[in-house]
């Protein structure tokens, strides 16, 4: 039961610690300000408001998020947000309730002391996580189909970047003998007609297929295998490692095999009703700023080029996929859509992606909409009329579609984008943007449907916005 249940159970563990912790630095810091304090009472204000902001604040940030699995080094960079985060949010308080009495200094310290006990605490539980994790607590059991170079590769990625967490079981052979990597043998527990019985006699939680291209229909007989046992069966591509590494990316990315929705796991989580009423308060409360800045901005694109203030455009998530008209600020000359077929040969991009760093079709005032995303902000009417949502998969070009071949590399699979809405800002936005390629965006794409919470358009959208203000990876 323990062991079945270990990743809820420490979860709820850390964040016991936490508050804890939280709770203890706030008192040393009082004490260390003030060694004679008559009344401590006089600082409960603030405390309760540190107490309040403490769980949906970690929540947002991603602090608590598959953290059985998650490296203890990301755990301290997601520390390290936490308290920039709840500094700013405590600060702001004190600055409304006009808390000149209370001394900075008892803040100051209590920021510091809260972010060394934090670490010192989630260092602790990960070394005990550790422990258990060998003794059976909560880890995952897997198979790796492939027997090549690139599933040797694999399987080091996951112990490189996950640890302990997942448990190779061995390899399973798929593939002429002569593929095999002489590293790989000893492990080959046995052939692709032999995947029921280990699932059973293993215990396999886990089944990965690293896959050059991606074929799903390949491997149809293990879907449903894994299926019956009601192990997850994922395929991979063997150059996966990056995306792994990313700080949103919790879990192994890939495209998930069943035949069930990507999303149904989390319907109970985040509700398309739901998610809709979230994304009608933050842009109602959005539009308060962006309004304004919107009318300055189309004013500077009237004054500087010929055209129309907007730019619409048919959009879609995938190539026959429902379509809709894309509205974004122009950032460009009229006749831009003419000139795309000519310089698509210098395409700095792949698939349906044009990417183009020095695209000579953007105007002086484009350049620097696009640079801070301010290009972006007419998409909240196309979240109004109920074609996007706030966080979500990238729409692209309809038009842009006809470049996505088959021959060359299998997309067949990109279409599982279209279980959501998309969105104006996701995974791939703070994950690279520009400088990804059309297999990781949809990759990402995925992992974000697989695991979207109301929580997660949270994380996305707090690391949007240092994102959009560094101008990272847009041109």
């Amino acid at each position: 039961m323990i062991k079945r249940n270990w990743r809820y159970i420490y979860t709820i563990l850390v964040v016991l610690v936490d508050l804890a912790f939280i709770n203890l630095s706030f008192f040393v810091a009082l004490y260390l300000r003030f060694p004679d304090i008559a009344d401590p009472f006089r600082y409960f204000g603030p405390l309760v408001f540190i107490n309040l902001s403490f769980f949906p604040l970690a929540l947002a940030l991603g602090l608590y998020r598959d953290v059985t699995k998650t490296s203890i080094e990301q755990q301290k960079q997601n520390i390290k947000k936490f308290t920039y985060y709840l500094a700013l949010f405590t600060m702001s308080y004190l600055f409304l309730v006009k808390g000149h009495k209370f001394s900075r200094g008892v803040l100051i310290i209590f920021l510091f002391v809260q972010h060394f006990l934090m670490e010192f605490g989630h260092s602790m539980m990960a070394r005990l996580n550790l422990q258990l994790f060998r003794q059976g607590f909560g880890n995952r059991h897997v198979l790796i189909v492939g027997t090549d170079y690139s599933a040797l590769r694999f399987s080091e990625h996951l112990q490189d970047i996950y640890g302990d967490y997942y448990q190779v079981k061995g390899f399973i052979a798929n593939g002429a003998p002569h593929r095999h990597d002489p590293n790989v043998i000893p492990k080959i527990v046995g052939k692709y007609e032999d995947v029921e019985e280990l699932i059973s006699k293993e215990r396999i939680d886990q089944v990965f297929i690293v896959s050059d291209s991606m074929l799903q229909q390949k491997y149809e007989t293990i879907r449903r295998v894994c299926e019956r046992f009601g192990a997850k069966v994922k395929m991979v591509s063997p150059e996966i490692k990056s995306l792994m590494s990313q700080s949103k990316v919790n879990d192994v990315t890939g495209v998930p095999l069943t035949t069930a929705g990507l999303s149904t796991g989390n319907k109970h989580v985040w509700s398309p009703r739901l998610k809709r009423t979230f994304d009608l308060l933050i842009v109602l409360t959005a539009s308060l700023v962006l309004l304004p800045i919107g009318l300055v901005i189309a004013a500077a694109i009237k004054l500087t080029s010929k055209g129309s203030v907007f730019f619409k455009q048919k959009r879609a998530l995938y190539k026959g996929g429902p379509e809709f008209w894309f509205f974004k600020f122009r950032t460009m000359y009229e006749n831009a859509d003419e000139m795309k077929d000519k310089i698509w040969g210098q395409n700095e991009s792949n698939g349906a992606l044009f990417k183009m760093k020095k695209d000579p079709r953007v105007t002086a005032i484009g350049r620097i909409l696009r640079k801070y995303s301010l290009d972006e902000i007419p998409q909240f009417l196309n979240v109004l009329r109920g074609d996007m949502s706030i966080v979500g998969p990238r729409p692209l070009p309809c038009s842009d579609f006809e470049k996505v071949k088959n021959d060359e590399v299998n997309y067949d699979w990109y279409t599982k984008r279209g279980e959501t809405k998309p969105g104006i800002t996701g995974l791939w936005q703070i994950s690279g943007r520009s400088n990804l390629s059309f297999e990781e965006m949809c990759l990402l794409d995925l992992y974000y449907i697989e695991n979207q919470s109301i929580f997660f358009d949270m994380e996305i959208m707090f690391e949007t916005i240092p994102v959009v203000v560094m101008g990272k990876g847009a041109y």
